[in-house]
């Protein structure tokens, strides 16, 4: 068959492919076949290509596991190769050398899990498109450098799927710095959070962005003026609460055509005014608009669609009601928000700490004290707050009061898990200290021990949790999970200086020992449950 320039064999049993030469063939498809081993299409011992003409291959859905340096050396004019599920563990470096034109490359959903991408593995400076799709590539696993350097020889790239691996806000700006003919980038379900400022470089080229079904709250406040030319913007089914008019720059949005922000978890307050309004007057194509956009907070506008919420300017402007009540409360307003703005920590702390000391009064009987724990508590704080932490909390309370605390830094078992850890010494912990700070709010892995306190709270109590602010923490910062456990407990506020001591009294208070009465009837209760029964204990001794 001389002139043949296409073959398609997929979907059968092909296991073994005997070497024959097709000197017109452009196209070839084994896809969904048994072969196990990448057929080289080399003759006359290697030196000449069975294939010389071949431009496109496809072998997706069969059973290869390697991929060898030199397998490739006679596909000279292949520009498209695609070798997505198949079962690849480890992509060497330079694997892909000999491929001098080659200008699509397409590995998606490769192994179970594809482990290993060396240094130097796409060292291809013709590509143009690459796809790593659904390979659950963990990039973390790779040093800095190597993060930096998986794509630096793709000068001329143009589309990059990472949909379906492993990657945050430090990692993809390492990967994508150098790539400035980029169109494409899809990031489809990649654990992205907060999107800090330097998470996009100089995309100059870029058209269509990608970040659906990821984790995404909020970003600062210029993340997108590197991505200005934008045409197709896709957010669907992330966590975003508020969209404001400092969200997208003005240039982005004079050159959106298409935008998605569907099944998002929109509050309808009034700082959603603004997006409701541009919702309805925009000439950008919004995708799922109106059935996707809806309200999930508060409860009384859960599941309202954004398009039919609609507040009032007196609502959300009572300059009217302000300015009359203002002509006569100035004096007393005046006064009081200066005695707040000096006390208001203090304020707070003496609340805490009446009442702590009227739940004793009242005869409050805890079941469990920290006699029965190894540690008084389990702290629970963010990296950059760790010399505060150290230096002042733990020195002050360990050292001059004798409590113990669990310090992830220094009591953690060396080779367990970080979630092991923390569930084995949550159990040998009397209470939790939460340390909460915008550092805090901030961070993905202090959002995940939020969801583990909220269970240990759900299962004993506020009590059981002691909550200590360092500082306000600012809106784009709150979550929802932290809003929720600072409105449903009470907690402590740490201000230098005056009324410092009224914060440690407080703190000490919670770990104070019950009185020799209480223990005693704390264990006549205990008693009574282990022998089966039950009685009404009176408090008063």
């Amino acid at each position: 068959m001389s002139h043949l320039l296409n073959l398609r064999v997929s979907f059968n049993k092909i296991s073994i492919i005997l070497q024959g030469s097709i000197l017109s063939l452009n196209k070839l498809y084994l896809d969904s076949n048994e072969i196990t081993k990448f057929p080289q299409f080399c003759i006359n011992h290697g030196n000449n290509s069975a294939l010389p003409n071949l431009r496109y291959l496809s072998l997706t859905n069969n059973k290869i596991a390697k991929l060898n340096v030199g397998q490739f050396r006679c596909f000279s004019k292949l520009r498209s190769l695609k070798i997505d599920n198949n079962w690849i563990g480890s992509i060497h470096s330079n694997t892909f050398t000999d491929l001098k034109v080659l200008t699509n490359l397409s590995i998606q959903a490769v192994g179970k899990q594809l482990k290993k991408i060396e240094d130097g593995a796409f060292n291809i400076p013709s590509l143009q498109m690459v796809s790593l799709r659904d390979c659950h590539f963990h990039f973390d696993s790779l040093s800095a450098s190597a993060q930096s350097s998986t794509l630096s020889s793709c000068n001329d790239l143009r589309f990059l799927d990472l949909g379906g691996n492993f990657l945050n806000s430090a990692i993809l700006p390492r990967i994508i710095s150098q790539l400035e003919q980029l169109r494409y980038l899809n990031l489809e379900n990649t654990r992205l959070g907060y999107l800090s400022d330097n998470v996009f470089p100089k995309l100059l080229a870029i058209e269509t962005l990608i970040m659906s079904n990821n984790r995404i709250y909020g970003w600062d406040r210029y993340v997108f003026d590197h991505v200005a030319s934008l045409q197709y913007l896709d957010l669907f089914n992330n966590l975003i609460t508020i969209v404001n008019e400092t969200s997208f720059p003005i240039a982005l949005l004079a050159n959106l055509k298409r935008i998605n922000l569907g099944g998002n978890r929109f509050a309808c307050t009034c700082e959603q005014i603004w997006f409701v309004n541009w919702l309805r007057r925009t000439n950008i194509t919004l995708s799922y608009y109106p059935n996707r956009y809806y309200c999930t907070t508060p409860d009384i506008y859960n599941h309202k669609l954004l398009k039919d919420y609609k507040p009032s300017f007196l609502s959300c402007n009572p300059i009217i009601t302000i300015m009359i009540s203002m002509s006569a409360l100035v004096c007393l307003l005046i006064s009081t928000m200066i005695i707040f703005l000096k006390c208001s920590t203090n304020i707070k702390n003496v609340l805490y700490l009446l009442k702590v000391k009227q739940f004793r009064r009242q005869g409050y009987l805890p079941i469990v004290n920290s006699e029965d724990y190894e540690y008084h508590a389990f702290l629970v704080y963010c990296d950059e707050n760790r010399i505060w932490v150290h230096n002042d909390f733990v020195k002050k309370l360990e050292n001059e009061e004798g409590f113990k605390f669990c310090i992830y830094h220094r009591d953690f078992d060396v080779g367990e898990s970080v979630s092991g850890n923390v569930d084995k010494y949550l159990k040998k912990s009397w209470k939790v200290i939460v340390i909460i700070s915008n550092a805090f709010a901030k961070s993905e892995w202090c959002q995940w021990e939020v969801d583990i306190i909220q269970e240990r709270r759900r299962r004993q109590g506020r009590n059981a949790l002691l909550l200590v602010v360092l500082e306000n923490i600012t809106s784009k910062n709150m979550t929802s999970p932290l809003r929720t456990l600072l409105d449903s407990t009470p907690h402590l506020r740490y201000k230098k200086g005056i009324g410092e001591n009224l914060f440690w009294a407080a703190v000490i208070k919670v770990f104070e020992k019950p009185s020799d009465n209480l223990r005693f009837l704390n264990y006549r209760y205990k008693l009574l449950l282990n022998e089966g029964q039950f009685q009404y204990v009176p408090m008063s001794v």
